[in-house]
Protein backbone atom coordinates (compact mmCIF):
# COMPACT_ATOMS: atom_id res chain seq x y z
CA UNK A 1 0.00 0.00 0.00
CA UNK A 2 3.05 2.56 1.20
CA UNK A 3 4.31 1.83 -2.45
CA UNK A 4 0.81 2.25 -4.37
CA UNK A 5 0.73 5.70 -2.36
CA UNK A 6 3.87 7.05 -3.23
CA UNK A 7 3.77 6.35 -6.65
CA UNK A 8 -0.26 7.97 -6.50
CA UNK A 9 1.49 10.82 -5.17
CA UNK A 10 4.10 11.26 -7.88
CA UNK A 11 1.69 11.24 -10.48
CA UNK A 12 -0.64 13.18 -8.72
CA UNK A 13 2.20 16.23 -8.79
CA UNK A 14 3.07 15.51 -11.98
CA UNK A 15 -0.25 16.56 -13.35
CA UNK A 16 -0.20 19.16 -11.14
CA UNK A 17 3.21 20.56 -11.92
CA UNK A 18 3.88 23.15 -14.84
CA UNK A 19 2.71 20.64 -18.87
CA UNK A 20 6.45 22.15 -20.00
CA UNK A 21 8.35 20.80 -17.16
CA UNK A 22 9.71 17.31 -17.91
CA UNK A 23 8.97 14.86 -15.13
CA UNK A 24 9.16 11.10 -14.41
CA UNK A 25 10.03 8.23 -12.67
CA UNK A 26 12.94 6.41 -11.99
CA UNK A 27 13.15 3.86 -14.84
CA UNK A 28 16.16 2.02 -11.81
CA UNK A 29 16.60 2.12 -8.56
CA UNK A 30 19.03 0.14 -7.06
CA UNK A 31 20.53 0.95 -3.04
CA UNK A 32 24.19 0.79 -2.41
CA UNK A 33 23.91 1.25 1.76
CA UNK A 34 22.06 1.25 4.43
CA UNK A 35 24.38 4.27 5.81
CA UNK A 36 24.48 7.66 5.15
CA UNK A 37 26.45 8.63 2.10
CA UNK A 38 28.83 11.26 2.63
CA UNK A 39 30.60 11.51 -1.23
CA UNK A 40 29.58 9.59 -4.49
CA UNK A 41 30.25 9.88 -8.11
CA UNK A 42 29.50 7.78 -11.14
CA UNK A 43 31.48 7.19 -14.16
CA UNK A 44 30.67 9.10 -17.50
CA UNK A 45 28.83 5.70 -19.19
CA UNK A 46 26.97 4.92 -15.41
CA UNK A 47 29.02 1.46 -15.58
CA UNK A 48 30.45 1.86 -11.85
CA UNK A 49 29.88 4.21 -8.90
CA UNK A 50 31.86 5.16 -6.33
CA UNK A 51 30.60 5.85 -2.87
CA UNK A 52 31.98 6.95 0.70
CA UNK A 53 29.93 6.66 3.95
CA UNK A 54 33.12 7.49 6.12
CA UNK A 55 34.06 4.13 6.87
CA UNK A 56 34.21 2.57 3.80
CA UNK A 57 34.97 3.22 -0.35
CA UNK A 58 33.21 1.06 -2.19
CA UNK A 59 33.15 1.23 -6.06
CA UNK A 60 29.69 -0.51 -7.43
CA UNK A 61 29.06 -2.04 -10.99
CA UNK A 62 25.66 -0.65 -12.08
CA UNK A 63 25.49 -3.30 -14.23
CA UNK A 64 24.92 -6.01 -12.53
CA UNK A 65 24.52 -4.47 -8.99
CA UNK A 66 27.22 -5.78 -7.52
CA UNK A 67 30.70 -4.55 -5.78
CA UNK A 68 33.96 -4.97 -8.17
CA UNK A 69 35.99 -5.45 -5.41
CA UNK A 70 36.39 -5.41 -1.69
CA UNK A 71 35.57 -2.22 -0.09
CA UNK A 72 38.40 0.24 0.83
CA UNK A 73 38.33 -0.05 5.12
CA UNK A 74 40.77 1.47 7.92
CA UNK A 75 42.94 4.45 7.26
CA UNK A 76 42.11 4.81 3.97
CA UNK A 77 38.71 5.09 4.04
CA UNK A 78 37.99 6.87 7.08
CA UNK A 79 36.35 10.50 6.27
CA UNK A 80 36.71 10.35 3.21
CA UNK A 81 34.54 13.25 1.96
CA UNK A 82 35.74 13.95 -1.98
CA UNK A 83 35.92 11.26 -4.34
CA UNK A 84 35.73 10.89 -7.92
CA UNK A 85 35.88 8.64 -11.17
CA UNK A 86 38.32 9.65 -14.33
CA UNK A 87 36.58 10.23 -17.87
CA UNK A 88 38.21 7.37 -19.11
CA UNK A 89 37.22 4.89 -15.78
CA UNK A 90 41.23 4.32 -16.04
CA UNK A 91 41.82 5.91 -12.02
CA UNK A 92 39.28 6.73 -9.09
CA UNK A 93 40.88 9.14 -6.18
CA UNK A 94 39.69 9.83 -2.09
CA UNK A 95 40.27 12.24 -0.39
CA UNK A 96 39.55 12.99 3.53
CA UNK A 97 40.72 16.50 2.61
CA UNK A 98 44.44 16.38 3.81
CA UNK A 99 45.58 13.46 2.00
CA UNK A 100 44.06 12.45 -1.51
CA UNK A 101 45.29 8.88 -2.78
CA UNK A 102 44.82 7.92 -6.50
CA UNK A 103 43.72 4.36 -7.49
CA UNK A 104 44.05 2.29 -10.41
CA UNK A 105 39.98 1.08 -10.71
CA UNK A 106 40.77 -2.16 -12.89
CA UNK A 107 42.58 -3.93 -9.57
CA UNK A 108 41.74 -1.49 -7.07
CA UNK A 109 45.85 -0.32 -6.46
CA UNK A 110 46.92 2.28 -4.68
CA UNK A 111 48.82 4.42 -7.14
CA UNK A 112 50.07 6.75 -5.26
CA UNK A 113 49.43 9.72 -2.25
CA UNK A 114 49.81 13.78 -2.16
CA UNK A 115 49.23 15.42 0.79
CA UNK A 116 47.67 19.19 1.86
CA UNK A 117 50.23 19.44 4.46
CA UNK A 118 48.67 22.82 6.55
CA UNK A 119 46.07 22.91 4.01
CA UNK A 120 42.41 22.13 4.12
CA UNK A 121 41.05 20.58 1.06
CA UNK A 122 37.84 22.30 0.12
CA UNK A 123 37.13 20.68 -3.50
CA UNK A 124 39.16 18.29 -6.34
CA UNK A 125 38.63 17.98 -9.84
CA UNK A 126 40.47 16.08 -12.75
CA UNK A 127 40.59 17.37 -16.24
CA UNK A 128 38.63 14.42 -18.68
CA UNK A 129 42.47 14.08 -20.31
CA UNK A 130 43.70 12.57 -16.80
CA UNK A 131 46.78 14.96 -17.34
CA UNK A 132 46.06 16.94 -14.62
CA UNK A 133 44.36 17.29 -11.04
CA UNK A 134 43.58 20.42 -9.23
CA UNK A 135 42.81 21.12 -5.51
CA UNK A 136 41.01 23.95 -4.31
CA UNK A 137 41.59 25.18 -0.32
CA UNK A 138 40.39 26.81 1.96
CA UNK A 139 43.41 29.52 2.57
CA UNK A 140 42.50 31.16 -1.29
CA UNK A 141 45.43 28.68 -2.63
CA UNK A 142 45.17 25.95 -5.32
CA UNK A 143 47.17 23.22 -6.18
CA UNK A 144 47.48 22.10 -9.93
CA UNK A 145 48.97 18.45 -10.07
CA UNK A 146 50.15 17.31 -13.24
CA UNK A 147 49.66 13.49 -13.89
CA UNK A 148 52.74 12.77 -15.92
CA UNK A 149 56.01 13.20 -13.88
CA UNK A 150 53.58 14.21 -10.32
CA UNK A 151 54.61 18.08 -10.61
CA UNK A 152 52.74 20.07 -7.93
CA UNK A 153 52.55 23.31 -8.76
CA UNK A 154 50.64 25.74 -6.08
CA UNK A 155 48.89 29.46 -6.72
CA UNK A 156 46.88 31.89 -5.00
CA UNK A 157 43.76 32.78 -7.06
CA UNK A 158 41.82 34.00 -4.10
CA UNK A 159 42.00 36.05 -0.81
CA UNK A 160 39.73 33.32 1.19
CA UNK A 161 38.68 29.50 0.99
CA UNK A 162 37.67 28.40 -2.42
CA UNK A 163 35.14 26.71 -2.42
CA UNK A 164 34.30 24.82 -5.36
CA UNK A 165 36.85 23.88 -8.72
CA UNK A 166 36.48 22.90 -12.01
CA UNK A 167 38.67 22.36 -14.99
CA UNK A 168 38.83 21.72 -18.34
CA UNK A 169 39.15 18.70 -20.52
CA UNK A 170 42.66 19.32 -21.27
CA UNK A 171 43.54 19.85 -18.23
CA UNK A 172 44.68 23.94 -19.27
CA UNK A 173 42.29 26.33 -17.26
CA UNK A 174 40.97 26.15 -13.96
CA UNK A 175 37.70 27.70 -12.91
CA UNK A 176 37.62 28.34 -8.89
CA UNK A 177 34.76 29.84 -7.42
CA UNK A 178 35.42 30.88 -3.39
CA UNK A 179 34.48 33.44 -0.21
CA UNK A 180 35.88 36.29 -1.28
CA UNK A 181 32.86 36.63 -3.74
CA UNK A 182 34.65 35.89 -6.69
CA UNK A 183 34.64 33.38 -9.61
CA UNK A 184 38.09 33.32 -11.45
CA UNK A 185 39.48 31.46 -14.68
CA UNK A 186 43.26 30.85 -14.86
CA UNK A 187 45.73 29.22 -16.49
CA UNK A 188 47.06 25.91 -14.87
CA UNK A 189 50.48 26.62 -16.52
CA UNK A 190 51.46 29.51 -14.43
CA UNK A 191 48.57 30.68 -12.38
CA UNK A 192 47.75 33.64 -14.63
CA UNK A 193 44.09 35.46 -14.33
CA UNK A 194 42.16 35.51 -17.39
CA UNK A 195 38.99 36.61 -16.20
CA UNK A 196 37.26 37.62 -12.70
CA UNK A 197 33.49 37.36 -11.97
CA UNK A 198 32.36 39.50 -9.30
CA UNK A 199 29.51 38.05 -6.93
CA UNK A 200 27.31 39.69 -4.31
CA UNK A 201 28.31 37.18 -1.73
CA UNK A 202 30.96 34.19 -1.43
CA UNK A 203 30.29 31.81 -4.52
CA UNK A 204 29.48 28.70 -3.10
CA UNK A 205 29.28 26.27 -6.51
CA UNK A 206 31.07 26.91 -9.95
CA UNK A 207 31.57 24.63 -13.09
CA UNK A 208 32.76 25.15 -16.65
CA UNK A 209 32.43 23.11 -19.88
CA UNK A 210 35.06 20.64 -20.98
CA UNK A 211 35.82 23.19 -23.77
CA UNK A 212 35.97 26.25 -21.34
CA UNK A 213 33.46 28.50 -23.04
CA UNK A 214 30.99 28.83 -20.68
CA UNK A 215 30.17 28.40 -17.20
CA UNK A 216 27.96 28.45 -14.46
CA UNK A 217 28.15 30.11 -11.01
CA UNK A 218 25.95 30.21 -7.85
CA UNK A 219 26.35 32.59 -4.93
CA UNK A 220 25.22 32.09 -1.49
CA UNK A 221 22.11 34.79 -1.64
CA UNK A 222 21.06 35.30 -5.19
CA UNK A 223 23.32 35.06 -8.20
CA UNK A 224 22.86 32.08 -10.15
CA UNK A 225 24.95 32.85 -13.94
CA UNK A 226 25.75 31.75 -16.79
CA UNK A 227 29.18 33.27 -18.24
CA UNK A 228 30.68 33.58 -21.35
CA UNK A 229 34.15 32.97 -20.29
CA UNK A 230 36.10 34.39 -23.46
CA UNK A 231 35.10 37.63 -23.29
CA UNK A 232 33.67 37.48 -19.25
CA UNK A 233 29.82 38.58 -19.90
CA UNK A 234 26.84 37.07 -18.53
CA UNK A 235 24.11 35.99 -20.89
CA UNK A 236 21.66 34.56 -18.86
CA UNK A 237 20.57 33.14 -15.59
CA UNK A 238 18.60 30.70 -14.00
CA UNK A 239 15.20 31.81 -14.46
CA UNK A 240 14.07 30.92 -10.74
CA UNK A 241 12.50 33.21 -8.22
CA UNK A 242 13.64 30.80 -5.24
CA UNK A 243 16.32 32.26 -2.76
CA UNK A 244 19.56 30.56 -1.65
CA UNK A 245 19.54 27.32 -4.31
CA UNK A 246 22.14 25.19 -3.45
CA UNK A 247 24.20 22.74 -5.72
CA UNK A 248 25.99 19.82 -5.18
CA UNK A 249 26.85 18.64 -8.47
CA UNK A 250 26.26 19.74 -12.17
CA UNK A 251 27.22 19.82 -15.37
CA UNK A 252 27.10 21.29 -18.95
CA UNK A 253 25.46 18.80 -21.94
CA UNK A 254 24.64 18.91 -25.45
CA UNK A 255 27.21 21.16 -26.56
CA UNK A 256 26.66 23.22 -24.06
CA UNK A 257 22.64 23.96 -24.26
CA UNK A 258 21.51 22.03 -20.95
CA UNK A 259 22.99 22.21 -17.26
CA UNK A 260 22.07 19.58 -14.88
CA UNK A 261 22.12 19.99 -11.38
CA UNK A 262 21.56 18.35 -8.07
CA UNK A 263 20.08 19.74 -4.98
CA UNK A 264 20.68 19.06 -1.69
CA UNK A 265 16.80 18.82 -1.47
CA UNK A 266 15.89 15.50 -3.14
CA UNK A 267 15.84 17.40 -6.57
CA UNK A 268 17.82 16.69 -10.04
CA UNK A 269 17.13 19.28 -12.63
CA UNK A 270 17.39 20.13 -16.22
CA UNK A 271 18.20 24.34 -17.07
CA UNK A 272 18.12 25.62 -20.59
CA UNK A 273 21.43 27.42 -20.83
CA UNK A 274 20.64 30.07 -23.19
CA UNK A 275 17.64 31.95 -20.75
CA UNK A 276 18.15 30.00 -17.74
CA UNK A 277 14.41 28.02 -18.42
CA UNK A 278 14.00 24.95 -16.08
CA UNK A 279 13.40 22.16 -18.91
CA UNK A 280 12.95 19.10 -16.28
CA UNK A 281 12.41 18.51 -12.16
CA UNK A 282 12.69 15.12 -10.88
CA UNK A 283 13.02 14.12 -6.87
CA UNK A 284 15.38 11.24 -5.99
CA UNK A 285 14.04 7.97 -3.45
CA UNK A 286 14.01 8.91 0.28
CA UNK A 287 13.43 6.82 3.47
CA UNK A 288 10.34 7.85 5.13
CA UNK A 289 12.29 7.95 8.49
CA UNK A 290 14.41 10.60 6.98
CA UNK A 291 14.08 14.23 6.87
CA UNK A 292 15.17 14.94 3.09
CA UNK A 293 17.81 12.91 1.31
CA UNK A 294 20.76 15.03 -0.98
CA UNK A 295 21.65 14.39 -4.65
CA UNK A 296 25.25 14.18 -4.16
CA UNK A 297 25.96 13.53 -7.91
CA UNK A 298 24.92 13.57 -11.30
CA UNK A 299 25.70 12.32 -14.66
CA UNK A 300 24.45 12.24 -18.27
CA UNK A 301 25.29 8.60 -18.67
CA UNK A 302 22.77 8.51 -22.42
CA UNK A 303 21.61 11.25 -24.33
CA UNK A 304 18.40 10.15 -22.84
CA UNK A 305 19.24 8.86 -19.57
CA UNK A 306 20.38 10.64 -16.19
CA UNK A 307 22.26 8.59 -13.19
CA UNK A 308 22.48 10.30 -9.75
CA UNK A 309 23.59 8.90 -6.42
CA UNK A 310 21.79 10.42 -2.88
CA UNK A 311 22.82 10.37 0.26
CA UNK A 312 20.48 7.57 1.13
CA UNK A 313 23.02 5.37 -1.04
CA UNK A 314 20.49 4.93 -4.01
CA UNK A 315 21.68 4.63 -7.82
CA UNK A 316 19.16 6.16 -9.42
CA UNK A 317 18.33 6.47 -13.56
CA UNK A 318 15.54 8.88 -14.88
CA UNK A 319 14.61 8.95 -18.67
CA UNK A 320 14.83 12.25 -20.11
CA UNK A 321 13.03 13.40 -23.16
CA UNK A 322 14.75 14.95 -26.70
CA UNK A 323 14.14 18.66 -26.90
Amino acid sequence: MQIIYLLLSVLILSACSDSNIQTSLASKQQMYSDTLIKAADISDDGHYSLISDNQQVCLWDNQTNTKKYNCLQGLEAQLIELLGISKTKRYFYTSNRINVHLYDLASGRLITVWTAGDNIINDIAMSDDESTLIFGFRSGQASIVSMKNNNITTYSPHRLDINSVSISADGTKAFTGSSDKTAVLWQTANGKELQTFTHASRVNHVVMSADAKVAFTLDAIKDRSFWLLKIGKKFSELASSIKFIEFNDSLFTHNNQWLLSASPKQKLQLWQVKDGALLGEWHAFKHQDKYRASVLTIKLIKPTEIATISSDGVYEVWPIKAI
